[in-house]
């Protein structure tokens, strides 16, 4: 089960998936797997929000 999470700033949708991977989707064609780590290297700005949203899976 993913759940959908809302991070400012990001073009496109982002979901944590069961095992805290973040599926990150740009558009219908374009998916990406990403660990927590990797996706706050690429949106350093969204760091609270993340790790808020991974907190909430626990």
């Amino acid at each position: 089960m993913t759940r959908v999470i809302t991070i400012d700033g990001i073009d496109g949708s982002v979901e944590i998936n069961e095992d805290g991977e973040l599926v990150y989707s740009k558009s219908g064609l374009e998916t990406e797997v990403l660990k927590p780590d990797q996706a706050i290297k690429r949106w350093p700005n969204a760091e609270k929000q993340i790790r808020q949203a991974l907190d909430n899976l626990e």
